[in-house]
């Protein structure tokens, strides 16, 4: 019962059972679920401690005692083998139980699904690796075969199964001893490893290089490949064609490994070494080649080779062309994938200084900050990118202003209206012509009708300021373009605001110099007028307040439309002064001031202000009396215009009310003056007949009692008495509001 327990524990540590730890001394992994098996292993996925994924090879020595020696063979030479085309040794540990092998994250190939492609560049890599191990470390494979090669995730095969290397010329090699026991391997070793006393040299990998040809290729192989292979399978190891052989053959001009794709992965390989002339003329093509790349190897083997090339400065001046190949890779890149392969780097490449990659980058922002999550894009990218605004560079400037369009969807309506949208508006103040222009039609695009959440405080306040002083700008396509702004922006400003702020400044440009400057203010002009008219037929009749109480009050609202927009403001001062001459020569006719009863006629208080003002026209509500006396009439102030109420609505005839009165200055308190009577309606009628007489007032000159600030060391001098403005004194009264002042 104890050995079934020791043997279940043992199993549950190299299976990771244990507390989700492996439990295996000095191996920093977690043994997971089986993946496949391949003699004499089992593959189980697994995870570092940093957690990465990687693939664990495990040997359970209790179940193939007689095939330890291989598997310990296998350990031995992963540690000390380090080439791109050989399996990658992560760690390893072997107890009492089992050996462990921790290697990058593979599968073993299989050559069901299968691309042309993929299949020729990994001969090269396995021909490569072979030349590596026969050339450099004097080894021999002795069982290459599709057994021991592995794929990576990103498509890549890999040499593996190292259990029968040994050393080239070995007195008793590892794959004589152990051959025997290999399962299939008497059928496809090389015919020497038989004859005893012959030594093994790298004619044997050439051998295992036919067979694993052999097994890519059941029934009919590519042109040229045919005959590579039957040099490779020669049983003379003298004539026999060794892998180093294959590879410079297949190579040559029309050669089976002679294709862009392998061109291109060999290049990146070397890319290192390679001039600059040779770059720049590589990565020229490489967008348009990288179309018909297989899709997987495209984007987890080179995109990743070519963002480490961009970012350590490896591409030279071609940065657009590197990033037009990223950019062409990625595009069918799902976000989980491009959030861990292309972000990051995107992240570190816009903190980068050198100007030509920031060029470059602005140039495909677009395209790079498709598949990236908003925050990241708030949080890492846009502080750096939004320094391109103040570059010292004009390039840099106006390549910022061009990508702004493809950052605002990206960075939310609160960056975009607090800080990016007042970027573009700087911009419009730039020195270059071209930076004005560009920012300008940027703004119109996201101020549109339909733009990216630019509010309409943002439109008000900031950005119909900037169009303003556009307006004025000495460069014709910076007027243009802010005409052609304010014309895409003018159904979201406010009508009013149009009409007295936009109209007026747009309109000297209908005869600017530049025809295109001419054609984009008609246009502008055209559409505002809509709106302005759209809007003013949505407004009331008039303004005016009606009377709530029956008398000779009526509401004086100038009607620009009929009388013309100067009308009111002539017949106001018309009226005014000639109030003030009949005044005049009333009060020298008159020796003294009548004591016949009579009543005052008060105005009618109405005072129009012209249309458009902030404010409508107060109306005085006093209750209105009859004037029957000549005198008392010819005392009023004349109008050329007075406003009556009548069944048919407002008319206007020849007897203006005695507004005009109050306005000069008469007393409206001298009620002992007037000899009034009460009526049978109510109000107060003048006595029939009586002439009212104003007596000649005693000269009263008003005292100025001027404002004197106290002395000061810094300020000896008096302050002068402060002149009162025209209509600030009356007639036998106090100072008072003239309606003329508003008007001078």
């Amino acid at each position: 019962m104890s050995g079934l327990s020791s043997y279940l524990m043992s199993t549950l540590s190299r299976v990771g059972g244990l507390g989700g730890s492996s439990g295996i001394p000095d191996f920093p992994f977690v043994v997971g679920e089986k993946v496949a098996t391949v003699w004499p292993w089992t593959i189980h996925a697994g995870t570092s401690t940093d957690g990465k994924h990687v693939s664990i090879f495990v040997f359970d020595k209790p179940r193939g005692t007689q095939y330890v020696g291989a598997a310990q063979n296998a350990l031995r030479r992963m540690r000390t083998l380090r080439h791109p085309g050989v399996l990658r040794y992560m760690g390893g540990a072997e107890t009492s139980d089992a050996i462990y092998i921790a290697t990058e994250r593979i599968v073993p190939l299989d050559l069901n699904d299968r691309n042309e492609e993929l299949v020729r560049w990994g001969l090269f890599r396995i021909a490569e690796a072979l030349r590596f191990v026969n050339e450099d470390c004097k080894l021999v494979h002795a069982n290459v075969c599709k057994d021991a090669v592995f794929v990576t995730d990103a498509g890549e095969w890999r040499l593996g199964g190292l259990e029968l290397m040994d050393a080239v010329g070995a007195e008793r090699p590892v794959y004589r001893e152990m051959g025997s026991v290999v399962p299939g391997y008497a059928g496809r070793m090389a015919p020497e490893i038989k004859v005893q006393g012959v030594q093994g040299t790298a004619a044997l990998d050439g051998w295992g290089l036919a067979e694993l040809i052999s097994e890519c290729y059941t029934t009919e192989m590519p042109l040229g490949l045919g005959a590579l292979h039957a040099q490779l399978r020669n049983n003379n190891p003298k004539l026999r064609m060794t892998a180093p052989g294959f590879v410079e053959a297949a190579q040559r001009s029309g050669g089976v490994l002679d294709t862009a794709f392998v061109r291109a992965c060999r290049f990146l390989e070397s890319v290192a070494v390679k001039d600059s002339h040779e770059r720049a003329e590589f990565f020229a093509g490489l967008g348009a080649a990288a179309a018909e790349f297989p899709r997987v190897f495209a984007q987890r083997k080179m995109l990743p080779e070519l963002l480490t090339l961009v970012e350590f400065g490896g591409a030279d001046n071609g940065h657009s062309a590197v990033l037009a190949s990223v950019v062409q890779i990625a595009r069918d890149m799902d976000e989980t994938e491009y959030s861990t392969v292309v972000a990051p780097a995107v992240v570190r490449l816009f903190a980068s200084t050198d100007r030509a990659l920031r060029f470059a980058l602005l140039e495909h922002a677009t395209a790079l900050l498709h598949g990236m999550h908003d925050d990241v894009v708030v949080a890492s990218v846009y502080p750096a990118f939004a320094t391109g605004f103040g570059d010292a560079a004009p390039a840099i400037r106006e390549a910022t202003v061009k990508a702004a369009l493809s950052m605002a969807p990206r960075v939310g309506s609160k960056t975009l209206n607090s800080d990016l949208i007042k970027h573009l508006v700087r911009a419009v103040a730039d020195a270059e012509p071209g930076i004005r222009t560009n920012s300008l039609i940027c703004i119109g695009k996201l101020c549109a009708k339909n733009g990216p959440g630019v509010t309409d405080t943002s439109l008000r306040y900031i950005v119909c300021p900037a169009l303003l002083h556009a307006l004025r700008d000495v460069f014709p396509p910076v007027r243009a373009a802010a005409l052609a702004v304010s014309g895409a922006c003018a159904m979201r400003w406010d009508a009013v605001d149009v009409a007295r702020r936009v109209v007026p400044a747009i309109s000297p440009l209908l005869v600017d110099g530049e025809r295109p400057v001419r054609v984009a203010a008609a246009k502008a002009i055209h559409v505002m007028v809509a709106h302005i008219e759209g809007h003013a037929r949505e407004m009331p009749e008039t303004v005016a307040k009606k009377m709530d109480k029956v008398g000779a009050q009526a509401e004086a609202v100038a009607d620009l439309a009929t009388n013309g927009w100067g009308g009111w403001a002539v017949s106001s001062l018309s009226s005014t002064i000639s109030g003030a001459i009949s005044l005049a020569s009333s009060v020298s006719q008159s020796g003294a001031r009548s004591e016949s009863a009579g009543v005052r006629s008060e105005p009618s208080g109405i005072r129009s202000e012209p249309s458009g003002l902030s404010e409508p026209p107060q109306v005085s509500q006093r209750p209105s009396t009859t004037i029957n006396s000549p005198t008392a009439v010819s005392t009023s102030i004349s109008s050329n215009a007075a406003v009556s109420q009548s069944a048919g609505g407002w008319e206007f005839n020849d007897d203006w009310g005695e507004d005009a009165a109050d306005a000069w200055g008469i007393d409206d308190n001298d009620d002992d003056s007037w000899n009034a009577q009460p009526n049978t309606t109510g109000g107060m009628t003048a006595v029939a007949n009586t002439p009212v007489k104003l007596a000649k007032p005693a000269a009263i000159t008003p005292v100025i009692k001027p404002v004197v600030k106290p002395v000061t060391k810094k300020d000896t001098n008096p302050v002068q008495p402060r002149r009162k403005g025209l209509g600030a004194m009356k007639l036998g009264g106090g100072a008072k509001s003239n309606p003329v002042d508003q008007f001078l």
